[in-house]
C-alpha cells in the first residue's frame, strides 16, 4: 500500500481530487477494457459492473489505488454496492455540472465520508468527451457558471480518479469516433479518524479556517483556529449573498468555541425553518437539512453538543432534523448525544429518523444504540425513496450497524436483512455479516 503524502491529502482537502496512476500492468487494463465492451454489448449492467467482471477486484487492490483510497476515506472503507459504467458514444453532448445525488437522501458532508473513483481503462484523448472537474466546489452547493471549463481528465490507459462524492462535474462532447468508458465505483468511510501525528497544515488563504478544520478531523483532532473577525462581524457576513462568504463566517463562528454556539443555534434554528421545503423542493432528493449553519456547528465541536439535544425535543420537526444532522457532521466529536438520536430513530418525522441513523453511522459503536438500530433495519413505514433505493431508513441503520462491526446484538436482525428485497439494505447486510461473523 502506497499511502498519500500530508501534502498530497492536504491537496486532496483543497481541490477535491487526486489522480492516481495504478502500478498494474498495462496487460490488467486492455483486458479489462475488453471485458468492458463484451459486457456493454448485450446492455448495462448497473450495479452488477462488478459482479460481471470480477477482474476489477484486482485494480482495487493495486496498492497505489488502495493506498490513497485509504488516506482519504481511513482503513476498513467500504465498497458500496452501487457502480455503473458510462459508455459516452460519438456524438454524444456535453452534461451539465452536476453533483452525484446525495448518497441515502443524506445530508451532504464536507468531510469526506464518501468518495467517486473514476477508471478509465483507455486513454482518453481530448475529443473523446472526457469527464471535467472543478476544483475546489466540493464545499458548495451552488453550481458553477455554465461558462467554465474545468479540468478535463485527459488521461493515459488505467489512470484513475478519486474525488470528493460532493464535487461538481460533467461529462464534455464526445467528438471522436470511439466510445468513452468511465467505470465509477462508490466507496464509503467506515470509522471516523483516530488521533494521529500528523504535520501543520500548510496552505494559507482562503476558506482557511474550513481547510484546517478538515485537516485536524483527519489527524482525530479537535480544532484549535483563530477566528479574524468578530462576532458582530461574522453575524453580518451570514447574510452574504456569496455562498463562500457565508461557509467561511460559519466556520470562522464554530472556532469562537462556546461563544460562537448562541449564534450558531439561532442559525440553525432560522435556516430549517426557513430552507426545509426549499431544499425537498429542488427536485435533486436534497435532504430539507441541507443547511449552512451545519458545518459551523460541527466545527465547534463538543461545546454544541448539549444545546443540539435540546434541539432534538424541539416540536419542530425541521429543527429536530437539522440537529441530528449536525451532530451526525461532528460525527465521534458529539457521541455523548447517541442515545437521544436512538430515541429519535422513532420520531413521527421520517427525515429526523433518517439523519438519526445516519448520524449514528459516524459515532462510533454505542452500546445502548445498538437495539434501536436494529428495530430500525425492520421499520416498516413508508418513506420518502432517494434516487437508489425506497428503503432510506433502513439502508441507514444497515450502514450504522455496518460501521459498527456489526455488534452481536444486532446479528439476527442482519440476517433477516439480508433476505429483504431492498438490494442496499441487503448489500450491507452481507457485507456486514460475511466479514464480522
Amino acid at each position: 500500500m502506497t499511502p498519500l503524502s500530508d501534502v498530497d491529502l492536504q491537496d486532496f482537502i483543497i481541490r477535491g481530487y487526486r489522480v492516481v496512476q495504478p502500478t498494474a500492468s498495462a496487460d490488467l487494463h486492455g483486458e479489462l477494457h475488453r471485458q468492458v465492451e463484451g459486457v456493454l454489448a448485450t446492455g448495462n449492467p448497473g450495479n452488477e459492473l462488478i459482479d460481471r467482471i470480477p477482474l476489477l477486484h484486482q485494480l482495487f487492490a493495486d496498492p497505489a489505488v488502495d493506498g490513497a483510497l485509504t488516506s482519504i476515506m481511513g482503513s476498513g472503507y467500504a465498497l458500496c454496492r452501487h457502480c455503473h459504467c458510462h459508455d459516452l458514444a460519438p456524438g454524444s453532448q456535453a452534461q451539465n455540472w452536476h453533483k452525484d445525488y446525495p448518497f441515502g437522501g443524506n445530508v451532504r458532508y464536507h468531510r469526506p465520508r464518501y468518495a467517486l473513483m473514476l477508471y478509465y481503462p483507455h486513454e482518453v484523448t481530448p475529443d473523446m468527451g472526457p469527464t471535467a472537474l472543478v476544483p475546489k466546489t466540493q464545499y458548495y452547493m451552488d453550481d458553477p457558471d455554465a461558462e467554465v471549463e474545468g479540468v478535463a481528465l485527459t488521461c493515459t490507459a488505467g489512470t484513475v480518479v478519486i474525488t470528493h462524492y460532493e464535487l461538481w462535474h460533467r461529462a464534455t462532447a464526445n467528438r471522436s469516433t470511439r466510445t468513452r468508458y468511465m467505470l465509477k465505483f462508490l466507496f464509503a468511510r467506515t470509522a471516523e479518524s483516530t488521533p494521529e501525528q500528523r504535520g501543520p497544515w500548510g496552505p494559507t488563504g482562503h476558506h482557511a479556517a474550513l481547510y484546517r478544520t478538515l485537516w485536524c478531523w483527519y489527524g482525530g483532532q479537535a480544532p484549535v483556529l483563530r477566528p479574524h473577525r468578530s462576532e458582530v462581524a461574522l453575524q453580518a457576513a451570514l447574510q452574504d449573498s456569496a455562498e463562500q462568504v457565508r461557509l467561511d463566517a460559519y466556520y470562522d463562528l464554530g472556532a469562537l468555541g462556546v461563544a460562537g454556539v448562541p449564534v450558531l443555534m439561532a442559525a440553525l434554528k432560522d435556516e430549517s425553518a426557513r430552507r426545509w421545503s426549499a431544499n425537498l423542493e429542488r427536485g435533486d432528493f436534497t435532504n430539507p437539512s441541507q443547511l449552512e449553519s451545519t458545518y459551523g456547528l460541527a466545527a465547534a465541536g463538543p461545546v454544541a453538543v448539549r444545546a443540539l439535544i435540546e434541539a432534538l425535543q424541539s416540536r419542530d420537526w425541521w429543527l429536530r432534523a437539522g440537529a441530528a444532522a449536525v451532530l451526525g457532521c461532528m460525527g465521534a466529536a458529539a457521541q455523548s448525544a447517541a442515545p437521544a438520536l436512538a430515541a429519535a430513530l422513532q420520531d413521527d418525522s421520517e427525515w429526523v429518523c433518517r439523519n438519526a441513523a445516519d448520524a449514528l453511522g459516524n459515532m462510533g459503536r454505542v452500546a445502548a444504540a445498538v437495539p434501536a438500530l436494529a428495530r430500525a433495519l425492520e421499520d416498516s413505514r413508508a418513506m420518502t425513496p432517494w434516487s437508489l433505493s425506497d428503503a432510506p431508513l433502513r439502508e441507514n441503520a444497515a450502514m450504522a450497524l455496518a460501521k459498527w462491526g456489526a455488534p452481536a446484538a444486532a446479528a439476527a436482525a442482519l440476517q433477516r436483512a439480508r433476505q429483504q428485497g431492498n438490494e442496499y439494505v441487503r448489500s450491507w447486510a452481507e457485507w456486514t455479516l460475511d466479514r464480522c461473523f
